[in-house]
């Protein structure tokens, strides 16, 4: 069955370049998909090849990029097909940048991939990376596809983000990488064709390069390139890593676990446009620079470069080592293929958020405040509601009540409450954001809507006098920047009926984790429904496990330490270290807290005070009952008894790096015995004293 030929002709139409390969592409008139049906018998490869003159371009790029023969194979797919017309455009835009880049003036030379308009003249590695980034290992329909991002990453393992709109006859438009799908759901039997307005761009440019051709950032800019800082933002990939192609056992011993991929590195700038700080009365860096001085006093050195100096310290604050998503940035409508949606894992009305060490060495809080549903009126005119918003440096007794997105704390007035801008919002709003980017080859920019400064007072007096609780898997950056941590499993080889998504981590894969034994093995498993974790996944050691974690830096001061885990009798006995300071006596990790005397659960219900007095009972002999915030065997964590938290130690912990260690020490351990850890909290001891924290809140 094929296209309609008035379907080709509109599409030809709606595409068609000037000679000078100028001419911008037009609405086309919505088709009437009401009679469409299912190309019965063929694969993407020969619809495409069966409308040649439409895709000869793409096709050929399919070929010299190695990928046609997947097009024809059994599986299942999503292909955003570009039209010839596209193409040439395409190559004509890129080549014009790449040349303008080297005439002089010009700053730097951008390198595009592209050097020549012409369609012969494009090198197969390109076309090895067009073909990649239009191909998902999995079938979507226009109308599967929600949200800010493709559920399933490309070949070049890279997610495509989406934007809607509409044109001049308010009709949806969808947008995948800014590419408008002018003809979609073409359904074939290795999947669906998606037919697009332009090429989407595979772009080489790292996160400095795209923050730069943002006109409207252009005070961050110069300023992340006087700092050096942009130096830090240009890895992309670990090309000596050889562990891609292997697999070992699992943690039951069968074979064909396999290992991360890749390891790329990642990056995340939260950055603000130049209209925040025009109002603030800041419209040079050298404004800028000022006013660093006035926030980051003990910051002295004058060269840019040092980190000493107060305008290093500021725009350090704003960078991460890891590449989130506007999806990824805390566990909210999250789904990890039929294994794992957060929404059935949290309750509606809890807090989602998460807690990163910034490239100042300090903590930088996310979070979508779920619980709190104040509204008020944001920088854009928008009325929002906190729970439908992510924001850095939330601080809900801080929050001016009147204006709540317009919120300062602090003898210098600091910002909390800072909105991060949804990229659907922004790409929207083109006049204001012309030329809007959120990814890069290595990460993303997230715009935020007020001024991002660590202040110690504010941090530690208000957003971080707090339980901070952190998995495992957010403190190391490459679960992340791998697609590890919430991996929908789509193209990977998973271990024979090993019934989750499970990664073996190799030794030095980062440098937050040391394996302190050649035995040791590391697992990271994907989230599950049916598990008791916090964020659904876990962590898991074996083999004389004997790890440590360097841990994200909080401010100083004396926190209660406490591990989150799951008692099971495969797990083993564990002896915990902080800083190579033993912490305790062995904990022996197999039996759960009701059967265990040792902690003392008892059922909230099975008390006359709800729980409380056994709540202190078990606190004196160093254990605390699950969390009120997510479900566990589907009742809520505290009222499951295999999960527990145990206290580690009480410790002043000052700034620089802290270390926490887990060692086993069954002498019966037949290298199947398990060190499974979910998450770390830290408490200040002064917000545990508090007597105003209502009882509800410290169960959190």
């Amino acid at each position: 069955m094929r296209i309609r030929k008035q379907i080709l002709s509109a599409l030809s139409a709606g595409l068609l370049l000037t000679a000078a390969g100028l001419s911008t592409y037009s609405c086309v008139e919505p088709i009437d998909t009401s009679n469409r049906y299912t190309f019965v018998g063929n694969t993407v490869a020969s619809y495409l090849e069966e409308h040649e003159d439409l895709f000869s371009e793409f096709i050929e790029i399919l070929k010299r990029g190695g990928r046609f023969n997947l097009m024809k194979a059994y599986g299942t797919y999503t292909c955003f097909a570009p039209t010839n017309q596209a193409i040439e455009r395409y190559l004509f835009e890129q080549d014009s940048i790449y040349q303008a880049s080297l005439l002089p003036g010009s700053k730097k030379v951008i390198w595009t991939g592209i050097t020549s308009p012409r369609f012969e003249d494009l090198t197969d590695s390109m076309c090895v990376v067009i073909a990649q980034t239009h191909i998902i290992p999995k079938d979507y329909l226009t109308t599967e596809m929600e949200g800010d991002v493709v559920p399933t990453m490309n070949l070049n393992d890279r997610y495509l983000t989406m934007s809607y709109g509409t044109d001049s006859l308010q009709h949806s438009i969808l947008y995948v990488n800014d590419a408008e799908v002018i003809q979609g759901d073409e359904e074939v039997e290795n999947g669906v064709v998606h037919v697009i307005s332009s090429v989407m761009n595979p772009s080489s440019e790292t996160v400095p390069t795209v923050i730069e051709s943002m006109k409207f950032l252009s005070i961050f800019s110069e300023a992340l390139e006087v700092t050096g800082l942009e130096l830090k933002l240009q890895p992309y990939k670990d090309f000596d890593y050889a562990y891609g192609d292997r697999t070992t056992l699992t943690i039951y011993n069968n074979p064909g676990c396999p290992y991360p991929a890749n390891r790329y590195y990642g990056f995340t700038a939260f950055v603000e446009p130049d209209s925040v700080y025009h109002a603030a009365g800041i419209y040079t860096m050298n404004d800028l620079y000022q006013q660093c001085k006035i926030w980051y006093p003990e910051a002295t050195d004058p060269d840019f470069k040092s980190e000493n100096n107060a305008l290093y310290k500021y725009i350090a604050y704003h960078l991460l080592d890891r590449k989130l998503l506007y999806s990824r940035l805390v566990c909210y409508k999250i789904v990890c293929g039929s294994y794992f949606n957060s929404e059935s894992v949290y309750l509606s009305r809890a807090d989602r958020y998460d807690y990163f060490e910034t490239m100042q060495g300090t903590l930088l809080k996310v979070i979508m405040p779920r619980s709190n549903g104040t509204r008020g009126v944001c920088d854009d005119g928008t009325e929002r509601a906190f729970s439908e918003s992510i924001l850095l440096n939330y601080s809900k007794d801080a929050t001016n009540m009147s204006d709540p997105f317009n919120s300062t704390c602090g003898k210098n007035g600091i910002n909390v409450n800072i909105r991060i801008a949804n990229p659907t919002d922004v790409s929207s709003d083109k006049e204001k954001y012309p030329n809007y980017k959120s990814e890069a080859l290595n990460g993303t920019v997230h715009l935020i809507d007020h001024l991002l400064v660590y202040d110690e007072d504010v941090m530690t007096g208000h957003v971080l006098n707090e339980i901070i609780r952190i998995d495992f898997s957010s403190m190391v950056p490459e679960y992340t920047n791998n697609n590890i941590r919430w991996c929908d499993g789509q193209g990977i080889t998973w271990a024979p009926g090993s019934g989750d998504y499970e990664f073996a981590i190799p030794p030095g894969y980062s440098d937050r984790i040391k394996l302190n034994a050649a035995e040791t093995r590391l697992y990271y498993l994907s989230p599950h429904n049916s598990w008791t974790n916090y964020m659904g996944d876990e962590c898991m050691c074996l083999s004389s496990a004997d790890i440590s974690y360097r841990l994200p830096h909080v401010p100083a001061g004396t926190y209660e330490i406490r591990l989150g885990y799951q008692g099971m009798t495969n797990r083993g006995i564990t002896q915990f270290y902080f800083d190579d300071e033993i912490c305790g006596i062995p904990v022996d990790m197999r039996l759960d807290a009701q059967n265990n005397p040792r902690i003392g659960w008892v059922e909230d219900t099975r008390t006359d005070d709800n729980g409380v007095i056994n709540d202190k009972q078990m606190k004196n002999r160093g254990y605390l009952k699950g969390s009120t915030q997510y479900y566990a065997y589907g009742h809520l964590a505290r009222h499951e008894p295999s999960v527990i938290r145990l206290v580690l130690t009480t410790k002043f912990l000052e700034d620089g790096d802290h270390w926490f260690r887990a060692k086993n020490v069954n002498e019966n351990d037949d290298g199947l015995d398990q060190f499974m850890h979910d998450y770390i909290e830290f408490v200040p001891v002064g917000w545990m004293r508090r007597e105003d924290i209502s009882l509800d809140e410290k169960r959190k």
